[in-house]
């Protein structure tokens, strides 16, 4: 009887997994792929997550803590609370501790972030505050965190956010031995979970854009590659920060062995920004355009993608999302419907030519699927992509990459 029960059970999970509805367009996420690309991102977020605490080298900060906390003097912190901004109250609960906790593990003073500046980052952490929020008070601490010592001035500014923060977490919460570590990973964590959202539309370009470049290149058609670099590192203000980067220029050249020179970007978090063809077309990535009509009235679009011949044409458009999570999915098709409405609504307007708009997403819910394949019927649409599909079949992503490079002139 238990057998047979769970041999029923594995049947309706492997029906529920693979049996797709045979009303649903082609490119409707299955739940066997909905969980594929939810397994994905978790993986490409564990890696991300890990590379991350790896390049921060927290374990070294918490070594020089501890060598720090050997050395320390407590009656003349004692007697520096008030100059260094830490409450006597914060020091007391730190001796009631059992066993007794070293000051040095969440109070800082101007001598230690001078001497270890990288230290900052360890402090503000475990102050609970983000990088941003220290833009907010008007102390950067991008620089002193990479290892620039702070001024006098500064380290004292600092370090009376910091103790002045850190007191009052102290006072409210029981410490324990360990207590400084989880108020330092968990609000790492909360900064690392924005980066990721961050990161997962930056993956989804690369996904897209890495082999079209490749496929392009071996086809002679790529001239040169725009595109910026985040860094190793994440900053809790990390989209803002690539905007002032430098945007470089990777021509292309006969030499150049173009997969090995875009994995080393991608070490770097490469950030596409344009392909530049032969035929004098581009695919321009996150890029606002204003077209006007007859009467001098704007038309601000943006599409995800789309491909010209200069900055006011359009040859086609394309909205991207990336992500795994099946109620995201309908938000992303809301979003992108909304911007292709843009595009027609400007065509129209100013009398261009409707250009061909494609969809491509990592998952496509039944709903989604269902209304893009009515914008398709209504002329809306072109085409639509299931990322998930296309990683899986070999014969699915030739073909997209075939139609991304005629939607960019080269047949």
């Amino acid at each position: 009887m238990v057998r047979r029960r769970r041999r029923r059970i594995a049947e309706q999970r492997t029906s529920y997994l693979t049996s797709p509805d045979p009303s649903l367009p082609p490119y409707a996420s299955t739940p066997d792929e909905i969980q594929r690309a939810v397994e994905r991102n978790s993986i490409k977020r564990g890696v991300f997550i890990i590379r991350n605490l790896m390049a921060l080298n927290l374990d070294g900060l918490l070594q020089k803590i501890e060598q720090i906390a050997t050395e320390y003097d407590k009656e003349a912190w004692h007697e520096a609370a008030a100059r260094l901004w830490i409450d006597v109250d914060a020091l007391q609960a730190l001796d009631d501790a059992s066993p007794p906790i070293p000051y040095p593990y969440y109070f800082c003073t101007p001598d230690i972030l001078r001497e270890h500046p990288e230290l900052i980052m360890y402090y503000r952490n475990v102050a609970m505050v983000s990088q941003k929020v220290m833009n907010d008070m008007g102390l950067n601490t991008t620089s002193y965190e990479a290892g620039l010592a702070p001024p006098s001035d500064i380290a004292q500014d600092l370090v009376h956010h910091f103790n002045q923060i850190i007191s009052a977490l102290v006072k409210v919460g029981q410490v324990t031995p360990q207590r400084h570590l989880e108020m330092a990973y968990a609000n790492l964590g909360d900064s690392l979970g924005g980066a990721w959202r961050n990161e997962v539309g930056r993956l989804a370009y690369v996904e897209i854009i890495t082999p079209l470049a490749l496929h392009l290149h071996h086809r002679g058609h790529l001239a040169s590659i725009v595109y910026k670099l985040k860094g190793r590192v994440v900053r809790d203000d990390d989209d803002e920060e690539v905007n002032s980067r430098q945007i470089h220029e990777l021509v292309i050249t006969e030499s150049l062995d173009l997969e090995a020179e875009l994995a080393d970007l991608e070490e770097r978090r490469i950030v596409y920004r344009e392909l530049r063809l032969h035929n004098s077309n581009r695919l321009l990535l996150n890029r606002q355009i204003t077209w006007r009509d007859d009467e001098g009235q704007s038309y601000r679009i943006g599409p995800d993608l789309f491909s010209a011949n200069d900055e006011d044409d359009m040859l086609w458009g394309g909205e991207l999302k990336g992500g795994a999570d099946p109620a995201g999915s309908d938000e992303h098709w809301k979003t992108a419907t909304r911007a292709f409405d843009r595009i027609l609504l400007a065509c129209e307007r100013t009398h261009r030519p409707k250009p061909p708009l494609s969809f491509i997403a990592t998952i496509l819910v039944e709903r989604v699927a269902r209304e893009a394949a009515e914008w398709i019927e209504q002329g809306k649409l072109t085409s639509v992509y299931n990322l998930t599909q296309i990683a899986d079949d070999p014969n699915k992503q030739q073909q997209f990459l075939d139609d991304l490079a005629a939607f960019l002139g080269c047949s």
